[in-house]
């Protein structure tokens, strides 16, 4: 009767699926080893090629050069345009507000900030001359207690007997 078992379809249909079981383990471990190895050889392989690489030095400086553009010359009698390139708006008092400006390259220019009639005193107001590209800025500090409402920023730039003037609005809001 043992025999018999042995013999039987199903008893044949366990050991195939054993056998495969087993093989697909033996190449599952084949492949890890496998793996295993070419790692090992990779890292093998890149340590010595470091252990034996050439460095060559080269004593020349590299021709990197840094590219300065010069403005364009401006005719003397070139008229003075101001333009407005930022204005910090609206605000609140008791805040930083900024201005910037193109106009002619060295011009003088002069900035007066009206609060309901009244000139601000602010330091940061002083008049300033433009750079070799024609660019200005002020900041100043909108003072506590100046009123709600929208205020003139009055630029005037000056050069070689010619003016330039610009209005910007300045807006106080309620905090």
């Amino acid at each position: 009767m043992l025999r018999e078992l042995k013999n039987s379809p199903a008893t044949y249909k366990g050991q195939q699926r054993l056998r495969r079981k087993r093989t697909a383990l033996i190449a599952f471990v084949l492949t890890l080893v496998l793996l295993l190895l070419v790692t090992i050889g990779v890292v093998i392989y890149n340590w010595y090629a470091g252990q034996n690489a050439k460095v060559t030095v080269v004593d020349t400086p590299s021709k990197i050069t840094n590219v300065i553009t010069r403005p364009k010359a401006i005719a003397q009698n070139q008229a003075v345009g101001v333009y407005i390139t930022s204005l910090t708006s609206p605000l609140v008092a008791g805040s930083n507000a900024s201005v910037s400006i193109r106009t002619l390259p060295e011009a003088a220019c002069s900035i007066e900030v009206l609060y309901n009639g009244t000139k601000s005193t602010d330091t940061g107001l002083a008049p300033k001359v433009a750079d070799e590209y024609g660019y200005v800025g002020w900041s100043w500090t909108v003072e506590q207690g100046q009123p709600v409402g929208k205020w003139p920023v009055n630029i005037t730039c000056a050069k070689n007997d010619s003016t330039g003037f610009m209005r910007g609005d300045l807006v106080v809001t309620a905090s």
